[in-house]
């Protein structure tokens, strides 16, 4: 889990190589006035989201992995375990503990309530212990429910394309996030859970990765964790990959922390996400296999790539971009 200073350095380097002048200093900022202008156009062309928490959400690999029936298992788990329930359905030991797994990004509050330790299989029924008692659990449940929704709802409050609601939520978590520049250590692996950085606003790559994806689950949008080792080896580091329009993009929420209104790290192809944070495309873990691959090389979004920041015009379908270092300002049609 590498600091995210890295990527700066790494960012700064592609940047200056692929041709970006010009000064630092020179960004342009979208002024208060600007925003509510923009607020005005979505409201006028733009439905209200009718988003509301959703209980079973899982990503697709997780199936592609261990079989459609999971999904039912693992709704029921997650049933079971929002309301704080003494027993569900469940194969065996192994099916819990691959669930308890799956948890981890697709409901990230499990593994936080759960007491695996003292959790037990028998006779097809999975009894599950709790390191609260149980009305503590329901408040901790909704409040993790609560919490979720806020963000979302305002972080995407319009019925829009799923390519713009993973932009504006990547820009949320960036935005609400800091990297724990101490958690990355191995000791406290066994505190690294995407639920620290929903409730707590801060994290390391694997729970803020964690948690960018659940939130774009929740609004229907499958996206996946993949981690990989830098070329040298030096570092492991993980991050998302989205499906859009059939489609799939890497996308880097802790990366992005270091440049929280830029779009360098969002819906990047293979050769990109290697320049940018020097992870070679080779021996990507996706969905913690090795049992998935993708090959990732559209160039839709390639004019997004040295936006350090943007303006959405709902009404136009467009994105009004400043870039890196040139402070020039391009646009953006979607």
């Amino acid at each position: 889990m590498k600091k995210r200073k890295y990527a700066a350095a790494v960012l700064a380097a592609s940047l200056f190589f692929a041709g970006c002048t010009g000064s630092e200093d020179h960004i342009i900022q979208e002024s208060p006035a600007a925003a509510e202008e923009t607020a005005s156009e979505a409201q006028e062309v733009l439905p209200a989201s009718d988003y509301s928490f959703n209980p079973h959400v899982i990503s697709r690999e997780y199936l592609t992995l261990y079989g459609e029936k999971t999904e039912t298992e693992f709704y029921a788990f997650c049933d079971a375990v929002l309301a704080g329930g003494e027993s569900f359905a469940c194969d065996s030991e192994e099916q819990f503990h691959r669930l308890l797994g799956i948890s981890r990004i697709c409901l990230p509050i499990a593994p936080a309530l759960i007491d695996s330790d003292k959790s037990y299989v028998q006779n097809g029924t999975a009894y599950p212990a709790y390191k609260y008692d149980h009305d503590e659990i329901l408040r901790r449940a909704e409040e993790f429910k609560r919490t979720v929704t806020e963000i979302i709802q305002s972080a995407c409050p319009y019925q829009e394309d799923d390519f713009i609601i993973a932009m504006r939520l990547l820009t949320a978590v960036a935005n609400k996030d800091s990297f724990d520049e101490e958690g990355y250590s191995l000791e406290n692996a066994l505190t690294w859970m995407p639920y620290r950085a929903i409730a707590e606003n801060h994290g390391i790559c694997q729970e803020i990765a964690g948690e960018y994806i659940y939130y774009l689950l929740q609004k229907g949008i499958n996206a996946v964790n993949c981690s990989g080792l830098s070329s040298d080896q030096s570092f492991a580091h993980e991050w998302v990959i989205v499906e859009l329009g059939g489609e799939h993009y890497h996308v880097d929420p802790t990366f992005t922390i270091e440049y929280p209104d830029s779009l360098a790290f969002f819906c990047l192809n293979d050769e990109m996400r290697e320049q940018y944070g020097d992870m070679p495309r080779e021996g990507y873990s996706i969905a913690d296999s090795d049992r998935i691959h993708y090959e990732m090389n559209s160039e839709k979004y390639r004019e997004l790539w040295n936006a350090e920041t943007y303006r959405i015009d709902p009404s136009e379908r467009k994105i009004f971009m400043t870039l890196f270092y040139s402070g020039e300002e391009r646009e953006f049609s979607y």
